[in-house]
């Protein structure tokens, strides 16, 4: 049996979703979707956009390949052109180097309320395209930083021990509400609470049947492209947190999404057992790839198969605001300052005019409400507290 990694995964959904042999997921007739515009476009695929207050928009660039070389992060310059980010050792590591202060694999670019730039670096590649040396973590490659958004100065590292991840975790996501820092573990699925103020770290929820890949939300489209193989589907992977911070949402890219008070996440007195019977299941979403959140509390599911931008919101109403055939492999949104939502796509669109930026990040304007469901603006949490005087 073959283990495929969520990359390989990934990559078989795209090219299944091309086969005109198989049938497309079937969508509710509905309001007419937004029109995509295309807000960029990048010789390198990117999983993650984030945006600054000015529009100064940045790109987590995933290493999926051997034979093709890519820095980590890249920021847009004035002339509409992606350079690497910050421009130094960060962006040139390699398989075999040290991966301690360099990016390895970023999963997830981020930019909140105080306009920095914050990476999650897993450390480690896809063990079914690198070797499996490359697939394990080297001591403190599997990391968090935050970079200074107009001169790439790393501001901040944050490293946690083997009790916060234990041997094959792998942090995916992560958000912020005040100073209280909420990630993903898509490894072997659990939540990461850390308190930036005072610097204590739990680990909630791990191992825990609500963080795990949902076998049986599987699209059968899977068996069709590869048999009998065996997948090891990512866990909890998608993450979101409310705009007053009431409550956390996550999913694995299966589903279905789950939620819990963060109240009860902060409580130490409870057991993870204690913990579960607090987690509400809210929606069987289709295979998403990525996700956001609106301050109205909307969630914006990126479809892996379908080509839609699926819209929940609070109520449990559901609509496609955005829908496209270019739409293959949609992966991390990202709602602007300006209420604009962009969404990076991974499968590559030739463009004549521009043949060596064939990737494509598109954007959709978002109005004031759509199909009845009231839309909302960037949750940015607030902004990150002071760094330490050393």
């Amino acid at each position: 049996m073959i283990a495929l990694s969520r990359r390989s995964l990934l990559i078989n959904l795209a090219a299944a979703s091309l086969s005109s042999a198989l049938p497309r997921i079937s969508v509710a007739a509905g309001p007419t979707p937004l029109p995509l515009k295309v807000a960029a476009r990048s010789p390198w695929m990117a999983n993650q956009v984030a945006l600054t207050r000015d529009n100064v928009m940045f790109l987590g660039l995933p290493r999926y390949t051997k034979d093709k070389s890519t820095p980590s992060l890249a920021r847009r310059d004035a002339s509409g052109k992606f350079q690497p980010f910050p421009g130094n050792a960060w962006n040139e590591w390699q398989p075999g180097k040290d991966g301690t202060n360099a990016f390895v694999y970023l999963n997830s670019v981020h930019i909140f309320a105080d306009d920095t730039v914050w990476c999650v670096d897993q450390g480690s590649l896809s063990a079914g395209v690198f070797s499996a040396a490359d697939a394990v973590p080297q001591p403190g490659a599997q990391k968090l930083v935050q970079l200074d958004a107009r001169s790439g100065e790393i501001l901040r590292i944050l490293r946690f021990d083997e009790t916060i991840l234990p041997a094959g975790a792998q942090m995916n996501d992560m958000r912020f509400h005040g100073s209280t820092l909420y990630l993903s573990d898509s490894g072997l699925g659990g939540i990461i609470v850390h308190d930036m103020q005072s610097g204590r770290t739990l680990r909630r929820l791990s191992g825990a049947s609500v963080v795990k890949a949902s076998a049986a939300k599987i699209p059968s489209i899977l068996a069709h492209v590869k048999g009998g193989k065996t997948f090891h589907l990512p866990n909890s992977d998608l993450l979101e947190i409310t705009a007053d911070g009431k409550w956390l949402y996550w999913a694995a890219p299966t589903g279905p999404l789950y939620r819990i008070e963060t109240r009860w996440l902060k409580d130490r007195s409870l057991t993870d057992p204690q913990l579960e019977q607090h987690v509400e299941q809210v929606y069987a979403n289709n295979f998403a790839g990525g996700c956001c959140m609106d301050s109205r509390g909307n969630v914006y599911f990126s479809e892996t198969v379908t080509g839609n931008i699926t819209l929940l919101s609070p109520e449990g109403k559901t609509a496609v605001i955005a829908s496209s055939p270019s739409l293959i492999r949609p992966d991390g949104t990202f709602i602007s300052a300006d209420r604009k939502l962009y969404i990076p796509v991974k499968q590559p669109i030739p463009d004549a005019s521009s043949p060596d930026t064939p990737f494509v990040i598109y954007s959709v304007a978002l109005p004031e409400s759509f199909a009845g469901i009231p839309i909302g603006g960037a949750v940015e949490g607030r902004e990150s507290p002071p760094l330490p005087s050393h």
